[in-house]
């Protein structure tokens, strides 16, 4: 039988550019200060974070991650330092509910191997109001528990926040985040509700997924395209080799690399038709185009400031 010293670890990645700490302090600070939670920053600046910011409050460590490894490394640092029975993943720059290790409490002694909850969206300068951010993950947790057909909720909860995750489950299956420039998360979300034995979820609202007004994109680089490209090629042949349908469309990052010239279009163009991939989610194609131009638009208007 596993022994653990705490029974959540709070593992948090951070990255920042300016050395601006605000947003993860308010994400440390939304955990309460209790002995049987453990939290792990790990910092993957390039130029690190005191690694004693932290030092007034018990059980929390700071570590450090090289910034080449990205989030999914910073992320697997702090699995490999666990010690607890529950791995609860925050961004630095969300929060937790204020009821949200009430939620946890209720199931911490559950059979499980996943326990869910439902994540919400804020604007990060007004938690008071409320974006669509989390909602596709809140829908999926809703609808399991309506249904009580998991298969979605296994498959499609890409994110790793807003549930518990056994610590037995990720190591005794060797899971652990892709260390990549974009989608870290993807594979881990797949492979955890594939090897899952029981899953449960909870109607209750857990965590704050907080999004930036007047900036709704992401950074837009080959690098980031080309991962999310590979991810989604991972995705579908893991999903096959699991007697399930491929479900991700590539088509939106083909187009987009044609940014960056011909060479890299047609490398992922020819990847996609040999991977069998090309014609996966042919029936959304419109609405991808349809995406395409309205973040066009949007851009031009300068309403919003395009990052990606």
């Amino acid at each position: 039988m596993d022994r653990h010293k705490y029974n959540y670890s709070v593992i948090i990645p951070h990255f920042t550019r300016d050395g601006d700490v605000s947003a993860l302090m308010r994400a440390v600070s939304s955990v309460p200060e209790r002995e049987d939670i453990q939290v792990i920053v790990v910092d993957n600046s390039i130029k690190q974070i005191d690694p004693l910011l932290f030092n007034k409050r018990k059980n929390v460590q700071v570590l450090f991650s090289p910034n080449e490894r990205k989030a999914g490394g910073a992320r697997n640092v702090g699995i490999e330092n666990s010690d607890a029975k529950w791995l609860l993943f925050l961004d630095a720059d969300d929060l937790f509910t204020r009821s949200a290790f009430d939620i946890f409490d209720s199931h911490v002694d559950s059979k499980n191997d996943i326990e869910f909850s439902v994540m919400i969206g804020a604007y990060s300068d007004n938690l008071e109001k409320w974006s669509d951010r989390g909602e596709f993950y809140a829908k999926l947790v809703r609808d399991y528990l309506k249904t009580g057909d998991d298969t979605k909720l296994r498959l499609e909860y890409r994110s790793p926040c807003a549930k518990m995750v056994s610590a037995r489950l990720v190591n005794e299956h060797n899971i652990r985040f892709d260390e990549v420039p974009a989608s870290n998360d993807v594979m881990f979300g797949l492979k955890i509700g594939l090897a899952a034995e029981g899953i449960g979820a909870d109607e209750r609202e857990s965590y704050i997924a907080t999004v930036s007004q007047g900036s709704l994109t992401k950074t837009l680089s080959l690098d980031n395209i080309e991962s999310r490209f590979y991810v989604c090629l991972d995705r579908n042949q893991t999903l096959v080799k699991n007697g399930y349908k491929r479900d991700s469309s590539v088509l939106l990052f083909i187009v987009k690399s044609l940014h960056f010239g011909v060479k890299p279009f047609f490398r992922l163009l020819w990847d996609a038709i040999k991977s069998g991939n090309l014609l996966v989610g042919w029936r959304n194609w419109f609405g991808t185009f349809v995406h395409l131009f309205d973040r066009r638009k949007r851009n031009d208007n300068k309403k919003y400031q395009i990052t990606e």
